[in-house]
Parts: C-alpha cells; structure tokens; sequence
C-alpha cells in the first residue's frame, strides 16, 4: 500500500513537472520571437542613410551602423542555432536597435554635412566667379608673365569643372576643384596686381605730361595723347579731345623703353620728325616720333654706367605711329599702331613737330579699378 502511494506521489511530480515544462516550452515558443521587425527596420534604415548620401558625407557612423546589423544578424544566426527553449534574442534586437540608431544619426550627419558642404562651394564659387570677372577685366590685357596667364587660365578651367560638378551635386568633387581653381587664379590676381602698382608708380610724371598735352593743345597746336592702359590715340584740339581711336603697342608695353629690343612703347614727350607713305615705309602710313630725346639717353647712359645692361645693347629706335593695325593685340616691336582708316585721319592732322606724348595712365590706380 505504501508503495502504491509513493509511485501515485512520484507519477504526481512527474506529470506536474511535464505540465510544467510544456506549458513554459508554449510560453517561450509564442512569447520569445526573433526581432524581425526591428532587423527589418535597421535594413530599411541602412537603405534610406546611403540614399542620404551618408556613404560620401557620414561614412564612418555609417560604417558603425553596418557593423551593428552584420552583427545583429549573426547574433540572430547563433541563437537559431539552439534548441528553441534555449534561445534567447535579446541581443540581436539590441544590436539592431543601436543599428537603426546609427543609420538615423548617419542619414542626419549627411544631410547636415552636405548642406554645409554645398553652402562652402556656393560661396566659393561666387567667390572665383568675382576674381575671374576681375582678371578679365583690369588684368587680363596687361603685359603679363607666360607664367600668369597659365595659372589663371588653368584656375578658369578648374572653376569651370567646378561649376558643372556642383550642378550634378557632387559637392565633393565640385569643393576639390573650388580649391584647384583657387590656386590658379589667387597667385595669378596677386601678381598681376603687383605689376599694376609697380607701372602706376609713376603716375606722377604720367599727370604732369598729360597736363602738358592739354595745355599745349589749348595753345593752339594740334596734339597727339597716347594712353597705354586704355589702349588710345587722342588727337587734342583747342584743349579738348578731338578724336580717339583705339592702338595697339609692344608687346612689353608696361613700362618704359629702355633699350633696344625690350619690346616696350616708350613714354614721355616726343614729337614727328617725318611723315612716311608709300614706298617710305614697311606700313600703311606712318609718322616717326624722335625717340630717344634726350630724357631717355641720359637714363639710358645711367643704366650703361651702373653695369645694368650693355653698351652693346643699344638704346633703339625708328618708333612711329604707323598702320596696318586693328589686330586687338599688343604685336609692334615698340611702335604705336593704328587701323589704317584711322592711321589716314591722325596722318592728316600732324605735321613735323606735332607733338606726341606718351602716358601710361591718365587715370589714377583708384579710378582705374573703380
């Protein structure tokens, strides 16, 4: 009898402890189930942070981001692994949620990193666009170095590119090539002005000539006013500007003559000593000035006596305004050359001893830029 009751009480145990475990085996079944959702939500969140871009603009969150959903992943694999009871996905539902976390942070970081980005090449765009209209503008038809205008075109090209980048968005590239452009034009800016000031340093001496053309012209005499920086022949009558024709020079022609072959136009007060047409000269027509006067001998004699060039060198000569211009380039060996319909009307109103006075300015540096 009493056997009976202790296998009663022991079969009692065993089906309570049966009922028990089959009752938590259902509870773990319907109650611990895999994160999908969350795995599913950390993939659309990868998905959604590389079409925000976040690959070029937050590429190590999201690097993080996808390093917490390989993980989460392989967590999940593991715990599949186990008999159903055992499992336990916790983890992989941690992993994915920092993982959405991360994607979320990823996609914000490379909004906000491409607003700013394309809000820099923006202004640095408008920027180069300012130099470039400057160059163009006041240096681009100086007397430059080889050397300048290749900085300054190459700059151009690299602003250009730019442009055409930051129009498709790639705002990476397009900032690479804003900073390429910079270099280029800023170095070519910075020496191109250095050359202004450097040839309006003598804007005095330029003023006190340019006061003289007038003054001689207000006397009765018919004068010719030439002004390098703008490129101009003016005849003065009656101390007013009578005609103005565009010219052409040497190809150095920033700066005074100071010997033979620099290829400068000289500057000062000079007058016609003949006028040439037909077989008389190579040109159109062409009116000899009486280069050098004696201002230029003493200065070239100095220069000869302070060893800066050789005797040998020369100082030159045969400088005319002459024809066969209109080319809208600086070509002449150091002669100040016209069109030839324009040529014939300056040729008509000079005699021998009209006077020619060569400026380099009749403007100041200051209105010149302004």
């Amino acid at each position: 009898m009493r056997v009976k009751k202790i296998f009663h009480f022991f079969a009692y145990l065993l089906a309570t402890a049966l009922v028990i475990s089959i009752g938590y085996s259902a509870y773990v079944y319907f109650t611990n189930k895999p994160p999908v959702e969350e795995l599913s939500k950390a993939r659309e969140s990868l998905a959604l942070a590389k079409n925000k871009s976040a690959g070029k603009y937050a590429g190590e969150t999201l690097k993080e981001a996808e390093r917490l959903y390989k993980w989460s992943m392989k967590e999940w694999e593991t715990q599949n692994k186990k008999f159903f009871v055992f499992r336990d996905y916790s983890l992989t539902r941690e992993l994915a949620l920092k993982s959405i976390n991360k994607s979320t942070n990823a996609g914000n970081e490379a909004k906000s990193t491409k607003d700013r980005l394309q809000n820099r090449v923006e202004s640095e765009l408008a920027t180069l666009k300012k130099q470039i209209d400057k160059f163009e503008k006041y240096y681009e038809h100086l007397a430059l170095s080889q050397s300048t205008f290749r900085s300054f075109h190459r700059g151009k090209t690299r602003y250009l590119e730019a442009k055409i980048e930051y129009e498709k968005k790639n705002y990476q590239e397009a900032a690479r090539l804003t900073k390429k452009a910079s270099e280029g034009i800023s170095p070519a800016e910075k020496a191109a002005h250095i050359k202004l000031v450097e040839f309006f340093s003598n804007y005095p001496k330029w003023e006190k000539d340019t006061k003289l053309a007038f003054e001689l012209s207000k006397k009765g005499q018919t004068v010719i006013l030439v002004d390098k920086i703008q490129s101009t022949c003016t005849i003065l009558k009656g101390g007013k500007e009578f005609k103005t024709f565009p010219a052409e020079f040497g190809k150095s022609w920033m700066g005074d003559k100071l010997y033979a072959g620099d290829k400068a136009t000289p500057e000062g007060v000079y007058k016609v000593t003949e006028k040439k047409s037909n077989s008389r000269t190579r040109y159109y027509k062409a009116l000899l000035l009486n280069y050098p006067n004696n201002e230029d001998q003493k200065r070239y004699d100095k220069m000869v006596r302070n060893g800066e060039i050789s005797k040998r060198t020369g100082i030159g000569g045969l400088i005319e305004i002459h024809g066969d211009g209109g080319k809208g380039v600086h070509w002449t060996d150091g002669c100040v050359a016209l069109a030839n319909n324009e040529m014939d009307i300056v040729y008509n109103h000079c005699s021998v001893n009209t006077p020619v006075i060569i400026v380099g300015s009749r403007q100041t540096l200051e209105d010149y830029l302004n």
